[in-house]
C-alpha cells in the first residue's frame, strides 16, 4: 500500500501508516518481488508470499485494503476500507502443516 497511499488518505491515515503497513507485510513474506517495486520504500520489492509460519511465529496479520466501487460505470469509487485478515485460517493452516511435518517424519 506504500505505492499508492492516497488509498489510506482516502479512509483518513496518511502516507505514513501506508509505509508502515507495507514494512510489516515484509515481517510475514518470504521474498520480495523486484518485478513491482515501492519508490517510497527506496524501490523494494513489493512483499510476496505470506508464510503461515511467519504470521503465526510474528503474531502478525497480513493487510488488507479494501474499495468498492459502484454498480453504474462512471460513478466511481463509494467505498474502502483497511484491516487485517483474521487470524483464524492463518492458526488452522500453521496447525495443519505441523501435522503434516509430525506425519512425514513418522513416515521415515
Amino acid at each position: 500500500i506504500a505505492s499508492a497511499p492516497a488509498i489510506v488518505g482516502f479512509i483518513g491515515g496518511s502516507a505514513k501508516d501506508a509505509q508502515n503497513y507495507t514494512l510489516e507485510m515484509y515481517e510475514i513474506t518470504a521474498s520480495e518481488n523486484k518485478a513491482y517495486q515501492i519508490p517510497y520504500l527506496d524501490f523494494r520489492g513489493v512483499p510476496t508470499g505470506i508464510d503461515i509460519i511467519k504470521v503465526v511465529e510474528n503474531n502478525i496479520l497480513p493487510f488488507i485494503d479494501t474499495g468498492v466501487a459502484h454498480k453504474e460505470a462512471g460513478v466511481g469509487q463509494i467505498g474502502a476500507g483497511v484491516l487485517n485478515a483474521p487470524p483464524e485460517p492463518f492458526a488452522r493452516a500453521y496447525m495443519g502443516l505441523a501435522k503434516s511435518i509430525d506425519d512425514t517424519k513418522e513416515r521415515l
